[in-house]
């Protein structure tokens, strides 16, 4: 990793040992997210202040072009790591262009938004658009600000249309009551999207974020799912992720269903060992 864009590029390779998570880039442009999803990883990385932020976009491009440039293995970068990738941002659109100037790397578009036109009215090769969802009554309660599901599929929908790339990320599930039910909803309300991949999730909290939801206020009802704790932070029951996985591989097939942040072990039991994730190739 060179110097001069280490700020911007950064190679994701802390995953705890025990913990399937594939090495990633990550392409840091902003911080913070304005959707207030009530367990949002971002209030523990700063100190609950995840109020979203651009940074200089003459800086991210400098870098970003000298990525391109040096790292010879094709790569994907993920530009919502730390903030919704905001489609229809200035920034976005800049650094989505800069991606059209070469064929070897792509752009990760991950977000929630419900506008894709920036997107459909300027068709881009390097982009791939990954669609963050969730069952109606889980993000009703905790996903505050952010679009329904039914709008961010069709927002989803609009850009496979366009000739993009299309991925979904479920994430986190959660058990609430009728579960099963409310899930099942949210597939067939995908049912319409070709999705090339779609990478699933369960509920899981670091203790930082769960002490700063708390400290701010936020709904931590979701925190009562909790019963096991592992490397990558509190989880709902091995058995009850082990039902969720299974019932939602199964629903989802034929698509190719991938695994996030997820045990050794529950993932050679669930016998998803060569699925790719979201932000792979």
């Amino acid at each position: 990793m060179g110097r001069s864009y280490a700020e911007t590029i950064v190679y994701f390779n802390k995953t705890p040992q025990g913990i399937v998570c594939p090495h990633f880039y990550e392409l840091r442009w902003a911080f913070g997210c304005n959707y207030d999803c009530q367990w949002c990883y971002l209030l523990g990385t700063s100190f609950g202040k995840k109020h979203f932020r651009a940074y200089d976009i003459n800086t991210v491009l400098k870098h970003t072009a000298r990525a391109l440039r040096e790292i010879k293995e094709p790569q994907i970068f993920n530009s919502g790591e730390l903030s919704d990738s905001y489609p229809s941002h200035p920034n976005i659109q800049a650094i989505m262009d800069l991606f059209e100037t070469q064929s070897r790397h792509k752009l990760l578009l991950l977000t929630k938004t419900a506008d894709a036109s920036s997107l459909i009215n300027k068709q881009r090769k390097q982009v791939i658009y990954s669609c963050s969802l969730n069952a109606n009554p889980v993000s009703t309660r905790w996903e505050k600000l952010a679009p329904s599901p039914i709008e961010r599929i069709r927002a989803a929908k609009q850009v496979a249309e366009a000739g993009y790339e299309v991925r979904a990320r479920i994430d986190p599930i959660v058990p609430i009551e009728g579960w099963k039910q409310h899930y099942a909803e949210l597939v067939q309300m995908m049912d319409d999207v070709p999705f090339s991949r779609i990478t699933l999730g369960t509920l899981r909290g670091l203790q930082r974020t769960i002490n700063f939801s708390k400290k701010l206020g936020k709904d931590t009802s979701w925190t009562t799912y909790f019963s096991t704790t592992t490397k990558w932070g509190k989880k709902i029951s091995d058995e009850s992720r082990f039902d969720i996985y299974s019932f939602m591989i199964d629903l989802l097939k034929p698509r190719t269903v991938a695994i996030c942040k997820e045990t050794d072990e529950m993932i050679s039991r669930l016998g998803t060992k060569d699925l790719r994730c979201n932000c792979v190739w």
